[in-house]
């Protein structure tokens, strides 16, 4: 409840202030998070050695996802004019061609930028949209944040419920959209990320297996002016008609692996990837 009060009180406050200030805001709570979270500081850290990037600071990856947060507060239902201002978007002719045959079109991407202001973009461009949110520990936060995406025009599932919820949706044409760089359950497929030996979600792969709905990779993030810049680029070759699951999905891989390497300050996998 306290979790859910907070959330409530710090989305009303953003609200009221411009932008700027909002993000001064949030980047004054992002020091209090960076100065006491030690563990999600090693985790970063891990992922810039893991890019090779030693040289990166920590505390703007703290900085760039509290951004993130308040954009995310910020946005209130029905406000078109508010992301016409702040995202452009590039490929949506990518997404288009592969709606038009039929099967639904599955967008995978990395826990990069302000994901959830790019799909809320999208939504308000007419596309309906469906993807997979976590659980939180407060049943009100999980709530919170439920409410907002479909008050934007965005279906979100759990992870219990998704498989059969998502393949309806390709079915009837809709767009899934799935972050694929973190594993919260434990299963999935083994593949080759930035030089390490990992377990990450197949659930993309799965359902394109069942519905034939082809794999587009996206990515969205903050650029030097503070505007949200999405990409939805062409499908991944080879296809699961041409090539075993386990090759498709390591594509997927690197596929995002591109987009992390371009903006690591703004890659968001706070949990412990990489093996010891």
């Amino acid at each position: 409840m306290v979790s859910y009060l907070l959330y409530v009180i710090a989305a009303t406050l953003i609200k009221l202030c411009p932008r700027k200030s909002a993000t001064r805001f949030a980047a004054a709570i992002a020091f209090i998070f960076y100065s006491f979270r030690s563990r999600i500081r090693k985790n970063i850290q891990r992922n810039f050695a893991a890019l090779g990037r030693t040289d990166a600071k920590t505390f703007v990856v703290f900085r760039n996802f509290s951004r993130s947060v308040a954009d995310f507060l910020k946005l209130t239902a029905g406000r078109r004019e508010q992301l016409v201002r702040l995202c452009r978007i590039r490929g949506l002719e990518n997404l288009d061609e592969a709606l038009e045959k039929g099967n639904g079109a599955i967008l995978f991407c990395p826990h990069l930028g302000p994901w959830e202001l790019a799909g809320a973009y999208l939504a308000s461009l007419g596309y309906r949209i469906h993807t997979v949110a976590l659980e939180h520990p407060s049943a009100g936060v999980t709530r919170f944040f439920s409410e907002r995406r479909r008050s934007w025009g965005i279906m979100d599932y759990s992870i219990g419920e998704c498989i059969g919820k998502l393949i309806q949706a390709l079915r009837n044409g809709d767009v899934i959209v799935l972050l694929i760089d973190r594993n919260f359950t434990g299963n999935g497929m083994t593949v080759n990320f930035l030089g390490n030996t990992v377990t990450l979600p197949d659930g993309h792969i799965i359902l394109s297996m069942r519905t034939a709905a082809p794999l587009l990779p996206c990515c969205c993030y903050y650029d030097e002016n503070g505007s949200i810049q999405a990409i939805v680029d062409p499908a991944v070759v080879p296809s699961l008609e041409s090539a075993p699951p386990h090759e498709v999905g390591q594509a997927c891989i690197e596929r995002i692996e591109a987009y992390i390497r371009a903006h690591p300050e703004q890659w968001f996998a706070f949990d412990h990837l990489w093996p010891e």
